[in-house]
């Protein structure tokens, strides 16, 4: 079995592509089936659009080729060394993809230990786990079948194969540029576009969107620079009228009141009050988004009204989301997922929503829930979320740390004085 993970001087080399070209094939399944689980749907993941991923193929050359050269060595040395490499290559591929196409195909940014979010401690050890399962069980199995086969039809085979990967790689790289090109249109066209044509442009690198849900996150990002850099000045002109607006010190513009005040009044959506959100109930918080969305939909000419009214609802949930449990939302369940469709559910049960009212709130928690915002008022409504959120974070862990602050100066001003107390005691003694 050890000596069909090593390579054989005496071998065709068209038995390695078409090992080649299995091991990319079972890379894709192993994706697919990842992808697929996550995303609750069939995906075809991966760059090209046939059933293969060449970094598995990839991979799995250099872990043949290693094991070659240091099968002899301990577990733990290879182990080391299998992983470095494992990880180089992954960090070389993201590398070349934003520096050639300036995209993000995948981001562990939010795992630990990642470096850049290129590669992480995470996945690199998963891949290193998969490497040794790959070299211990699944090559000798399949090389051994493969060996058998006939020169002949090895070399026909991994003629067509190559032939294949070169045109699939050609239409890949095409279709690459393409979205790029579109995304990049996107960016700076973006308040020029109707929401039809802006549904149009993302809805047509689905496939792609879908084997690379980092990708969502991107162009998110990018949308809400686009939101942020337009209404920038806007913001910075109105902060100090919104901001005193939002906490209560001025009332909101009666045309507001007049929008929402079916909703505000409601007898059900006033429970919002007794649930904690961030750092303050759900009921300020949706209150502050759907302000702020009103008004940067007014101040870009969008529909302000649908936007305030799917922006008061769009957390229309009424349980404790640090710590719930069935029937409003079972313990294994995500909430940051799941919360939108009871949101969208409640606010349906009680209300009549139009078309735009029911995207925002669907789809305010994009690139998370993966349902791309049909509408630039939904993209609003989740940048004012966002925003919101973050400045209320940052606010929250302000506050704590004064708070901790305060308490370390409270100690050691309580341990000056039991020491001060101490010395004119003692002084007092001897005298």
């Amino acid at each position: 079995m050890i000596n069909h993970t090593m390579l054989d001087d005496g071998t065709s080399v068209f038995y390695y592509v078409v090992l080649f070209v299995i091991y990319s094939f079972l890379g894709w399944v192993i994706e697919v089936i990842y992808r697929s689980i996550t995303q609750r749907k069939f995906v075809n993941a991966g760059f090209l659009y046939g059933p293969f991923i060449p970094l598995y193929g990839i991979g799995a050359a250099f872990t043949i080729i290693l094991q070659y050269f240091f099968h002899t060595w301990h577990l733990v040395p290879r182990f080391i060394i299998f992983g470095l490499t494992l990880t180089a290559i992954e960090y070389s591929i993201g590398f070349l993809f934003e520096k050639i196409f300036k995209l993000t195909l995948w981001d562990y940014s939010e795992y630990k230990f990642n470096l850049q979010g290129k590669v992480c401690l995470l996945f690199s050890t998963l891949w290193t786990i998969l490497a040794f399962i790959f070299i211990t069980f699944i090559h000798p199995l399949v090389s051994s079948n493969v060996f058998t086969l006939n020169v002949a039809y090895i070399k026909i085979a991994a003629v067509i194969f190559l032939i294949y990967y070169s045109i699939d790689s050609i239409l890949s790289l095409i279709f690459l540029t393409e979205f790029q090109k579109k995304i990049a249109y996107l960016y700076t066209e973006y308040f020029n576009l109707s929401n039809l044509e802006i549904e149009r442009i993302l809805n047509s690198f689905q496939r792609l969107r879908n084997a690379f849900p980092d990708l969502n996150r991107y162009i998110n990002e990018n949308i809400n620079n686009k939101i942020k850099n337009s209404i920038s000045a806007f913001l910075k002109s109105i902060q100090d009228k919104i901001i005193l607006e939002m906490n209560g010190r001025k009332p909101f513009e009666h045309e507001y009141y007049e929008i929402i005040q079916d909703i505000d009044g409601h007898e059900e959506f006033m429970k919002l009050k007794d649930y904690f959100h961030h750092n303050s109930s759900i009921y300020e918080h949706v209150q502050k988004v759907a302000y702020l969305s009103y008004r940067i939909c007014k101040f870009l000419k969008l529909d302000y009204r649908s936007a305030a009214r799917g922006a008061i609802l769009h957390d229309f949930f009424l349980y404790d989301w640090r710590n719930h449990d069935v029937p409003d939302l079972s313990r294994e369940k995500f909430h940051g997922i799941e919360h939108p469709a009871i949101a969208l559910a409640n606010a349906k049960k009680h209300f009549s929503l139009n078309e735009i009212e029911e995207d925002i709130i669907k789809k305010h928690m994009w690139p998370l829930t993966l349902f791309v915002p049909k509408y630039k008022e939904s993209f609003i409504v989740s940048f004012a979320d966002k925003y919101l959120s973050s400045k209320e974070f940052i606010g929250e862990f302000k506050k704590r740390r004064s708070h901790r602050h305060a308490q370390k100066a409270h100690r050691q001003h309580n341990k000056s004085s039991t020491r001060s107390g101490k010395n004119e005691t003692g002084q007092h003694r001897l005298r």
